[in-house]
């Protein structure tokens, strides 16, 4: 019986803690802090550099999040990345953090649901 126990303890603790280290290698969600460091500091054409390699990392990564969550959170993902290009654009530091939270966000939902 205990040797079931600490079987069942052994499984879980990955699977509780495995996740957080993936979202901090996540392409995506690296890229969207690079973003958002940028516009605080108002970087603008930098920041508009980095959210067009941030929507091409989540190209590049889509098949990967349509196998992690559904389609609501992948396609969020991919609108709130627009948005942010075009809040850059705009240089509307707001609604880029906004933007910015929201991508982070969906991150967070696809790996942990």
């Amino acid at each position: 019986m205990r040797l079931i126990r600490v079987g069942i303890i052994l499984i879980c603790i990955p699977l509780l803690f495995g996740c957080s280290g993936a979202i901090k290698k996540d392409p995506v969600h690296s890229h969207s802090n690079e973003v958002t460091a940028l516009v605080n500091e108002f970087e603008w054409d930098k920041a508009k550099r980095g959210a067009d390699d941030l929507e091409q990392l989540f190209k590049k990564n889509k098949w990967k999040y349509q196998l992690l969550g559904t389609d609501t959170e992948y396609m969020g993902l991919g609108r709130h990345i627009k948005k942010l290009q075009i809040s850059i654009e705009e240089k509307d530091k707001e609604e880029a953090k906004k933007d910015s939270a929201m991508i982070k966000h969906y991150i967070e939902s696809l790996y942990f649901k």
